[in-house]
């Protein structure tokens, strides 16, 4: 096994590294006080081809394999992890679905102005009552002629206030379960939608929102991909959404990391550095020493995803365990940097709110252990 990054893998990650520090740092004060996704930065991010690392060339992406994209989004999250989700999120997760299960024109339509940076879109799947149970799904999509009928609510969606378009997955048939459920493409201004901002502890330059559908027509032909199958569409973008998680919970844990690291070394007190003692050493070296081994596993997991093998006990398992270090390497970076910490002058401060979110987004921390469990044991403890 190869251990080395090739040349392309390095150039991209000090693309990444150089564009984080150039162009989001100096925009992210202003964007997390005003709770507001800086916008701009989609296009910059297309120019470069890191918006669309992993979508196909035909359509305008990179077409990149999925350990390169990971390389990716760890940079850009050592900055802002919810910046990244909420300038090119869209492209993990929407873009996905849409390359995976569109029809042909479908992606020229829609995919290819996504790759340029012209167009946002959202997924709508979480509901009031259904989260980690997508059969839970209560919004119905009836078919009516030349259009369905949309109603329902969806909650905590991403991006869903700025998209041009949002992917909806809806019940077209309670008694079919799973199998009844469609992916809808709806155009935000259409009649019959309403927006909700949500104002959560972290994600402030995402923007999130719930969102209604009353009596909100949609137009036979915006099915993307099959009815009967819009879960297993949505999946094929959680999954890749995932793997950003994972990136983004390390380059967080990693921000932290590399932030204290210069913290102690210039910060004095009874007369040395900090990062003279033992106790301040250990707590850094314990925090080192964690993330490197979950970022070989994310490696591992992206090449097998790449490679079409089996993937989910090893994706599931460094999802959950990268998102809960990013949560207490925040934490003990804000120790590490005590009151300073808890200021918006470093980093630390909004890792640590938007850390928590990673152990939510793509499942719990709790569905990955049931995930794992059910695949070594080979019984399903979700049911």
């Amino acid at each position: 096994m190869n251990f080395s990054f090739t040349q392309e893998q390095l150039m991209l990650r000090d693309m990444a590294r150089k564009f984080a520090e150039n162009e989001m740092r100096p925009l992210l004060r202003e964007s997390e006080d005003q709770r507001h996704t800086p916008e701009v930065l989609v296009k910059k991010l297309a120019d470069l081809g890191l918006l669309a690392a992993h979508l196909p060339k035909e359509y305008g992406g990179s077409a990149l394999d999925y350990l390169s994209a990971a390389i990716i989004w760890e940079e850009l999250s050592k900055v802002s992890w919810t910046m990244a989700l909420g300038t090119l999120g869209h492209a993990v997760l929407s873009g996905t679905i849409l390359s995976m299960v569109a029809t042909s024109e479908q992606k020229e339509q829609y995919l290819a102005p996504l790759c340029r940076g012209e167009l946002m879109f959202a997924t709508a799947t979480v509901e009031p009552n259904a989260g980690s149970d997508p059969g839970a799904i209560e919004s119905r999509a009836i078919l009516q002629g030349d259009h369905w009928l949309l109603n329902g609510t969806k909650n905590f969606v991403t991006g869903g206030g700025l998209a041009d378009y949002i992917l909806v997955l809806a019940q077209t048939d309670r008694k079919l379960g799973n199998k009844g459920m469609v992916l809808l493409l709806v155009d935000r201004k259409m009649d019959g939608i309403s927006f909700e901002e949500v104002r959560l502890v972290g994600g402030r330059t995402s923007d999130i929102v719930n969102l209604a559908f009353s009596d909100c027509q949609v137009p036979a032909d915006n099915v993307i991909g099959k009815v009967g199958r819009g879960l297993h569409g949505a999946f094929h973008g959680i999954d890749t959404a995932r793997v950003f998680i994972t990136a983004g919970a390390l380059g967080m844990a990693q921000g932290c990391i590399n932030s204290s690291i210069k913290y102690v070394q210039e910060r004095t007190q009874f007369g040395k550095a900090i990062g003279g003692f033992q106790l301040v050493q250990e707590v850094i070296a314990r925090m080192a020493a964690e993330i490197e081994p979950l970022r070989w596993q994310l490696y591992y997991a992206a090449d097998l995803k790449d490679q079409g093998k089996p993937h989910g006990k090893e994706l599931s398992s460094v999802k959950w365990l990268a998102s809960e270090l990013a949560v207490k390497a925040s934490a003990e970076a804000i120790r590490l940097h005590g009151a300073y910490g808890c200021t918006d002058e470093y980093d630390l401060e909004h890792h640590y709110r938007d850390a928590v979110l990673s152990t939510i987004l793509g499942g719990t921390s709790e569905m990955h252990k049931l995930m794992i469990g059910r695949e070594l044991i080979g019984i399903n403890a979700m049911v």
